[in-house]
């Protein structure tokens, strides 16, 4: 009944959309990102672009944004059930569907790096996490393309001052912002960041830790009225292309291949272009309405070096608590990529087409799209 249910409320929502699903469209992604989201559209929209030319329209995607079709929380089983044929899977809001990719997801990155963040991401989910591949074949998906967004800022209803203006206070939190927020003397609240703008505005919550992009995207810039400038760890990845698995088979093995090497592109323009370009022009866009950026400071540093202290144990025992096996091994093998990627960055250059090349390069000439 739940399936059935689903499944009407997918096509209903499909046809208000103006998405007349598979049959006239190859393909239907949806995405829960929100409808001004930079990711969508210097992303997404830019990679299913490449792809329809280069497989000559056989892989036609259709991008339907703003959560019309399945929810953050609902993608990974909606892409699975077949109701749309791809999504943005993100760990934490599946914690035990998707144990493996939370573990990497909830170990916060330090540091403002999103670049080297990104490309340790997806090393990590597609080099050196066969659990990661295990549990999206157990949720019928094929995962890749995972991001890392620019580094969390505490974005609130009233101006943070200093770190005890936020004790007490409920912040929408996830993976390793949870600690964070905890450190900092608040309560972590789960939800999507496009549900947080409600809560926001009816005072359900006091502050949203997450992406300065996201004043924008999910349209907090008309009630956010305080931003703390200094970095609360980077998490991810979200997967861009969670792809129900019978759909990805039934692809002829040159698509297939095709997505796979255009996915550098795709984090690059949704890294690059979509977040950091995006991120400059929403800050100025910000001050000038008047919302106040309060300095980074040594004391919230403080919470940082804090919780790069505590989060290892803690990830570890909610890893082997869901079932992930030696998630020690994994944690290192993340902590190495990014340490390798910051080098690779630093001797390489930071632009968009360097960025690209060393994705192909250190991650996706090494996978075999017809063996995800």
């Amino acid at each position: 009944m739940r399936t059935t249910g689903l499944m009407c409320a997918v096509a209903m929502a499909a046809t208000l959309a103006g998405v007349p699903m598979a049959q006239a469209e190859n393909y239907v992604f949806s995405s829960w990102f929100g409808q001004n989201h930079p990711v969508n559209w210097q992303g997404l929209k830019h990679y299913f672009d490449l792809l329809r030319e280069k497989t000559d329209g056989e892989a036609d995607w259709r991008l339907v944004t703003g959560a019309q079709l399945a929810s953050g929380p609902g993608t990974p089983e909606a892409v699975g059930d077949g109701l749309v044929d791809a999504g943005i899977a993100i760990a934490p809001y599946q914690p035990r569907l998707m144990a493996a990719t939370n573990t990497i997801f909830s170990y916060s990155l330090l540091g403002p790096d999103e670049l080297a963040a990104g490309g340790a991401m997806n090393e990590a989910v597609l080099l050196g996490c066969d659990q990661c591949k295990e549990e999206y074949h157990e949720l019928n998906a094929v995962g890749f393309g995972g991001y890392s967004a620019t580094p969390y800022l505490f974005m609130c209803r009233k101006p943070i001052k200093t770190v005890d203006d936020l004790k007490g206070l409920k912040i929408r939190s996830s993976g390793g912002g949870v600690s964070i927020s905890e450190i900092a003397g608040a309560t972590p609240v789960s939800m999507s960041p496009a549900d947080a703008t409600t809560a926001l505005e009816r005072g359900t919550i006091d502050c949203v830790l997450g992406s300065v992009t996201w004043l924008q995207s999910y349209g907090y810039m008309d009630v956010v009225e305080g931003v703390v400038d200094s970095p609360m760890g980077m998490g991810g990845p979200p997967l861009l292309m969670f792809v129900n698995r019978d759909r990805w088979n039934d692809m002829s093995s040159e698509v297939r291949k095709a997505h796979i090497e255009l996915a550098p592109e795709l984090i690059a323009s949704a890294e690059i272009d979509g977040n950091q370009v995006t991120e400059a022009k929403i800050v100025a866009d910000a001050k000038a309405r008047g919302i106040t950026f309060t300095p980074d400071s040594e004391a919230f540093q403080d919470i940082m070096v804090e919780h790069d202290k505590r989060q290892i144990g803690r990830v570890l025992e909610e890893a082997k608590d869901a079932g992930v096996e030696n998630p020690e091994k994994l944690i290192a093998f993340y902590k190495d990529a990014y340490e390798k990627w910051k080098t690779l960055l630093a001797e390489n250059g930071r632009d968009h087409d360097t960025y690209v090349r060393l994705l192909w390069d250190e991650v996706y000439s090494k996978v075999d799209p017809d063996k995800l």
